[in-house]
């Protein structure tokens, strides 16, 4: 078993390190070696004079797998390795270009970026990649932690189901036949379950197979579900402010170095600034119709707010996070709760990241009563295949309590705190539609 790892290098060390050669430099009489493992990324040199079989090192090619045995020593404030001798573990043989982790690759850029989606085998290696995908997992304890702290369960969705939220044209059906999908949302298997827990909370991956084809879209993402009882939409919107901002803060705690050096602190610590929570501004969808009739933009009142669209409201509000209340009934799903003044509008709400990277999550009122669900699957024409929600809708006769919940997009809130440009960055072995590919 390997026992000592990069993170754990001090100056003036005798060293024995199982890793993989990034990229590497030769000047002259020295080599100059990138090296990486699970933990991180160091530095290293080899001199013909004091390294045995210096030639047979400056041949191997980048990504090898070897054992680097010499010393480690302090030079301009960082820890590098001297290397004494080494081994070949695991030849890299594989003609690949470029590799991986060559300083010159930036996986970012958007003529190489197309590489995770053709060749995710080999390009999830890359040092960035790997860097978020930690940070990722770590935001994804780190939100559950804060569940578990105040008292909620996590509960076991499935992932094939036959009910769906919007409409069946958006569900990645197996064998393209409705008897099972891919789950889309958890929340027909959370509600039966607050009759016995009242709070408790999901995150698994979903599937949706829209239209839609944006740099916040993927075919497969991870989702936050949470439902709770006796909760109304505000005290919904002001949980769900809170737990963004502070599984956020305790992220940066645990990844700092990782995430300055990703995003830069500054930056990072003004995105931090945008998302606490006295900073939210929030308006109702017919004040957002407003601000878009009064920024010359032809809205079809009724409809789903743009990319483009949310952009004009950020911008309003000084590039903060923006919250628009009461989305219209014909854009949600039909077991959310109708506004009593207006039941054209729903009680949910929208939370809006500024400079661009849209909606992150949304807070939901559902319905309680038999006759309501009943009323809104037949306005949503779901009542055609009322076997398929037959359950779900007898649920509401059986002591349904007033009831909410939140649901987020794991990727979406990680785009925003890491500033990245798509979605596809933050998901291992991503599925766009094909259109998004760059190649």
């Amino acid at each position: 078993m390997k026992d000592l790892y990069i993170k754990d290098i001090k100056p003036n060390q005798d060293i024995i390190l199982k890793c993989w050669i990034a990229d590497k430099r030769q000047l002259k009489n020295n080599l100059f070696l990138d090296l990486y493992d699970g933990s991180g990324e160091i530095e290293a040199l080899a001199n013909a004079k004091e390294t045995e079989d210096f030639i047979g090192l400056c041949k191997v090619n980048r990504e090898s797998c070897v054992e680097i045995v010499g010393i480690s020593q302090r030079f301009k404030e960082k820890t590098e390795i001297f290397i004494k001798k080494y081994k070949i573990i695991s030849s890299s043989t594989l003609k690949i270009s470029p590799y991986p982790n060559e300083k010159k690759f930036n996986i970012f850029s958007p003529k190489s970026s197309g590489r995770l989606l053709f060749h995710p085998t080999f390009y999830i290696r890359n040092r960035s990649i790997s860097k978020i995908l930690y940070i990722k997992a770590v935001f994804k304890r780190e939100m559950q932690n804060y569940f578990w702290d105040k008292n909620f369960i996590e509960f076991e969705a499935p992932t094939l189901t036959r009910q769906t939220l919007y409409e069946d044209s958006g569900v990645v059906w197996i064998n393209n036949e409705k008897h099972a999908g891919l789950s889309r949302c958890a929340t027909f298997h959370l509600e039966p379950a607050l009759l016995s827990f009242e709070k408790l909370f999901t995150i698994t991956n979903s599937h949706s197979d829209e239209k839609v084809k944006t740099n916040r879209h993927l075919i497969e993402y991870m989702h936050l579900k949470s439902e709770m009882t006796f909760v109304n939409l505000e005290e919904l919107i002001e949980f769900a402010k809170n737990m963004y901002y502070q599984v956020a803060i305790n992220t940066y705690n645990k990844c700092k170095t990782l995430i300055d050096e990703l995003v830069g602190e500054d930056i990072f610590k003004d995105k931090l600034e945008k998302l606490n929570p006295k900073n939210h501004k929030t308006i109702t969808y017919d004040q957002a119709v407003q601000i878009l009739k009064e920024s010359n933009i032809d809205f079809e009142y009724g409809k789903s707010l743009t990319t483009k669209q949310e952009k004009i409201l950020t911008k309003r509000f000084d590039e903060n996070f923006v919250w628009v209340k009461y989305i219209p009934y014909k854009v949600e799903g039909f077991m959310f709760k109708r506004c009593n003044e207006n039941p054209f509008l729903t009680m949910t709400a929208d939370l809006i990241a500024p400079n661009g990277f849209g909606e992150i999550l949304g807070c939901a009122e559902k319905i309680t009563e038999y006759d309501q669900i009943i009323s809104s699957m037949k306005d949503k024409n779901k009542i055609k295949d009322f076997d398929r929600y037959k359950d779900f809708a007898e649920l509401h006769k059986l002591g349904l309590p007033p009831h909410g919940g939140i649901g987020m997009g794991i990727e979406r809130a990680l785009k925003y705190l890491l500033n990245l440009e798509h979605v596809k960055f933050i998901k291992p072995f991503p599925v766009v539609k094909i259109s998004q590919i760059n190649h």
